[in-house]
């Protein structure tokens, strides 16, 4: 008996159609998912520009922090004392220790400088080098004082200096002011002191101004500091003194009648 194929081809034909449509279902399906995908990659930034983005943020901090320094005033390297009153003025580093007046009249004795042996001396201003800069030495001060005396005449200035044995004796122009110094050194018993005191006449004062190192080894076992390098600390001080010169009374009324002359011209 012989089966008929017609109803077979048929069916052949229908199953080749749903695989058919099933491989392109499946087709539309990946390439929908792949754009998915590929549009969702897209919308996020790649970990390089994420780090990029930080650096330059760093980079914009770091330039505000510069900027923010940049604008704090820089610590003075040197102040400048001056008495208007006296018309004197010197300079001395941040770093050292001042002391006005008051300071010195009332503290201990030891901060006065040597007595000029009248009784007119006032003392204005003191500065010192603080310890650490000799550490582990045996430097107990070193000193610049300022002081001056009304009472004396210009040769009682100048022989205010008493030159002691084996001192010495000098001139030394600063700042087109003429100036007499000595130099002493004394020692014995554990501590030893050397001072170079100067002194210049003008405008009917004395102006006085003595240096000093002293030093202090009780056992002996400190390292000895070298007292002419400390006074050479103190003479950079010293070269910056200025002393105005006083007035005189013909420019005084000179500007006087100056001043008196002026309204009038305004009118």
């Amino acid at each position: 008996m012989k089966l008929s194929n017609a109803p077979i081809a048929p069916s052949i034909c229908k199953v080749h159609l749903v695989i058919l449509l099933a491989a392109l279902a499946i087709v539309a399906t990946t390439v929908g998912c792949s754009k998915n995908s590929s549009a969702v990659s897209s919308s996020v930034p790649s970990g390089e520009s994420l780090r990029a983005d930080a650096s330059q943020s760093g980079t914009a901090t770091a330039a505000t922090t510069k900027t923010s320094s940049a604008e704090k005033p820089p610590i003075p390297k040197l102040i400048t004392y001056k008495s208007r009153d006296y018309g004197v003025s010197f300079v001395y580093p941040w770093q050292y220790a001042f002391l006005n007046a008051r300071a010195v009249a009332q503290g201990d004795a030891s901060l006065r400088p040597k007595s000029d042996g009248n009784d007119g001396q006032i003392t204005l201003a003191r500065i010192d080098i603080p310890k650490g800069f000799y550490a582990d030495t045996d430097y107990e001060s070193g000193y610049f004082v300022l002081s001056l005396n009304q009472d004396l005449g210009q040769q009682e200035c100048e022989a205010s200096l008493v030159v002691p044995k084996d001192g010495k004796l000098g001139t030394d122009t600063i700042n087109g002011a003429e100036f007499h110094w000595i130099e002493t050194d004394s020692g014995g018993g554990g501590h030893a002191a050397k001072l170079r005191q100067y002194v210049t006449f003008s405008n009917s004062t004395c102006y006085e101004f003595e240096m000093g190192v002293k030093t202090r080894n009780g056992d002996g076992l400190a390292r000895e500091v070298d007292p002419d390098k400390v006074l050479r600390r103190l003479d950079g001080i010293l070269r910056t003194v200025k002393i105005l010169p006083e007035e005189s009374p013909a420019a005084a009324e000179v500007e006087s009648s100056t001043e008196d002359s002026e309204p009038a011209s305004h009118n």
